[in-house]
């Protein structure tokens, strides 16, 4: 949004349409620097969010260290007295916060007290001290689940601990809206299929091999990408609790990794006349990169996710080319070579976003001219 804004002015006064003297004024009107409130505010975010996870790796090493010092009964008490504390905290801020912001002031009008309602709306699903303790929560409900399976010896596999975590953690997660519980979650079920994939190698080798799981794992975070960002665009109640694009942007980087290994995968270690799901493994590749090429391109225009085809496709470009080059008589002059093409994809696709850019932001410019004149 600060980058829309600051093209937006800066057309403008490619215009005429802002004098010299006043470009300046605007920039720091459109986007005005940080005052003292909000660096103390920001601050005061990243030593929370740090205390709150020094706390929790704290009692959790405590116990690894203290394991056979201590009694079952300890355990349990130590662990579960933090994670009521967490709650506990979640429901006095929580609270507190409804009273700050849901309650009219009678020296304010009615307009005072609908912007406060729509701060404590945004603060309700995000950074927030109530969602940190949430946070807290949510860590200590995982160590609680090991310490389960460690004291009675349940027999679970790994996959199932994190798997149960993920599943618990959920409500916590819509709950608060906020991206780091969210991404735990996201964290925790990439972790648990990885698990499970690894403990039933043996079983399932027939029908998952390496590179079908790397392709099952792309397609995993593929769809959690997709149901965020479909979530955060439809109108309806959860939407607000969906708004996280850290996931966003971390499941489309994981998903993108994978698939790129994949096609770099089938580029040097797959007989192209004797395998034939490469052309299938191939085409889930072009199908799902230029499906989100068409739809970030047009659809729903964005940098970052162009910047990851971009990326993959070169990646893929440059693996083709080494691996034809590299068998030739002279290693040298095919070094040279893909040094030229990694430069040249490289400022071609670097020039083709910086148009893009420019375009974006004129479209966001009028899109909010237009909006100006209803």
């Amino acid at each position: 949004m600060m980058t829309q804004k600051r093209s937006a002015i800066w057309h403008w006064f490619l215009d005429g349409k802002i004098a010299p003297a006043n470009l300046k004024t605007a920039m720091l009107e459109a986007y005005p620097h940080p005052d003292a409130n909000k660096w103390q505010q920001l601050i005061a975010n990243i030593l929370l969010y740090l205390g709150v996870l020094l706390l929790s790796a704290g009692v959790i090493f405590f116990m690894a260290f203290n394991w056979d010092a201590l009694s079952h009964l300890n355990k349990f008490a130590i662990v579960e007295a933090t994670f009521a504390l967490f709650i506990g905290g979640f429901y006095l801020t929580n609270r507190a916060q409804e009273k700050q912001y849901l309650q009219p002031d009678i020296q304010h009008d009615q307009h005072h007290w609908r912007a406060q309602h729509n701060q404590h709306i945004q603060q309700t699903y995000g950074r927030s001290l109530a969602n940190a303790m949430l946070l807290g929560a949510s860590i200590m409900l995982g160590a609680l689940l090991a310490l389960v399976g460690q004291t009675y010896q349940t027999g679970a596999d790994p996959w199932q601990l994190f798997a149960i975590w993920a599943v618990l953690i959920l409500p916590f997660a819509y709950i608060a809206g906020f991206d780091l519980l969210w991404l735990l979650m996201v964290v925790l079920l990439n972790v648990s299929l990885g698990l499970y994939l690894q403990s039933f190698a043996s079983v399932f080798s027939f029908l998952l091999e390496d590179i079908q799981q790397i392709a099952l794992f792309g397609l995993v975070n593929l769809v959690i990408h997709l149901l965020f960002t479909l979530a955060k665009r439809w109108q309806w109640r959860g939407q607000l609790h969906f708004h996280c694009p850290m996931v966003e942007a971390t499941s489309l980087l994981a998903s993108l990794s994978a698939f790129t290994w994949l096609i770099v995968w089938i580029i040097f270690d797959f007989s192209y006349d004797s395998n034939e799901q490469v052309i299938y493994y191939a085409l889930l590749y072009l199908a799902i990169l230029t499906s989100l090429f068409v739809w970030y391109r047009y659809r729903s225009p964005s940098l970052y996710p162009l910047t990851l085809v971009l990326t993959s496709i070169s990646t893929a470009i440059v693996s083709l080319l080494s691996r034809e080059l590299l068998d030739s008589h002279d290693p040298i002059g095919g070094f040279f070579l893909i040094a030229m093409v990694v430069i040249g994809l490289t400022s071609g696709s670097l020039y083709w976003l910086k148009q893009l850019q420019k375009e974006f932001a004129q479209t966001a410019t009028l899109n909010s001219e237009e909006a100006a004149h209803e």
